[in-house]
C-alpha cells in the first residue's frame, strides 16, 4: 500500500473535495494492484506516489475549468488524466495510450472509481479526430515533439497544459524554432525548477 505518511504530505498540501479524495484513493489502490504486473510505475517512485504524481497533477487543475473536454497524451499509469477525471466530474477526459497493458489498467480505474473518461488505444499521431478544449502530457516528449503530436488539437483552438522539468527553457526554445504560440511558464509546487506551461495560438513556422 501507498505511505501513509505520502499521502497525509499531500493533503497538507492541495486541497481536495471528500469526493475527490474518494475517488483518488480508489485510483491508487487500483494502480497498487496493477503496478507489479503492467510495469506502470517504477518501485523507487512508489513512496511519493502522492505528493510526487498525485500531486503534479493536482496542480493542472487550476488551469482546467470545471466542464473541460480534455485529451491527455501518453497516459502511461494515468498521471495526469485520471487525476483530473476524479477531480472535474464534469468534464470528459480521453487518454491516449499505446501500450496494451496500460490501457487494461486506465480502463479498470475509470470503472472502479467511476469516472468521465475513456481510453483510446493507439499511437497519438494516428488518433482519429477526437474533440478537445485542453491538451495535457506528462513526461510524454520534449515540447518540440509535444507540439507535433499536440497540434491537431492545439492548432484547432486547444490549450496545451504540460507539467514541464527544470530544462523547459531549452525546450521552449527548440520549440520555438519551428511553432509560433503565446505562452505562460507557472512555477511549479512540485518543487525544483519545474514549471506549467500554458501553450496557447499555436501555428507552425513557415520558412
Amino acid at each position: 500500500m501507498p505511505d501513509t505518511n505520502d499521502r497525509a504530505a499531500f493533503l497538507a498540501a492541495h486541497d481536495v473535495s471528500r469526493e475527490t479524495l474518494a475517488k483518488l484513493d480508489i485510483i491508487i489502490a487500483t494502480l497498487d494492484a496493477w503496478r507489479s504486473r503492467s510495469n506502470l510505475i517504477g518501485p523507487k517512485e512508489w513512496p511519493q506516489i502522492w505528493t510526487r504524481h498525485v500531486g503534479d497533477s493536482v496542480q493542472l487543475l487550476d488551469r482546467i475549468p470545471d466542464t473541460a473536454r480534455v485529451v491527455d497524451l501518453g497516459s502511461g499509469a494515468g498521471f495526469p488524466g485520471l487525476i483530473l477525471a476524479a477531480a472535474r466530474p464534469a468534464s470528459h477526459v480521453t487518454m491516449i495510450e499505446s501500450v496494451g497493458k496500460k490501457c487494461a489498467f486506465l480502463r479498470a480505474a475509470i470503472e472502479a472509481a467511476d469516472l468521465p473518461a475513456e481510453v483510446h488505444q493507439g499511437r497519438v499521431e494516428a488518433a482519429p479526430p477526437i474533440a478537445a478544449t485542453f491538451v495535457t502530457a506528462r513526461a510524454f516528449a520534449p515540447l518540440p515533439e509535444l507540439l507535433d503530436y499536440a497540434a491537431p488539437w492545439l492548432c484547432k483552438g486547444a490549450t496545451g497544459v504540460f507539467p514541464k522539468g527544470e530544462r523547459w527553457n531549452e525546450e521552449l526554445t527548440a520549440a520555438r524554432q519551428r511553432w509560433n504560440f503565446a505562452y505562460q511558464a507557472i512555477p511549479s509546487r512540485s518543487g525544483g525548477a519545474g514549471v506549467i506551461l500554458i501553450v496557447r495560438e499555436v501555428a507552425r513556422r513557415h520558412g
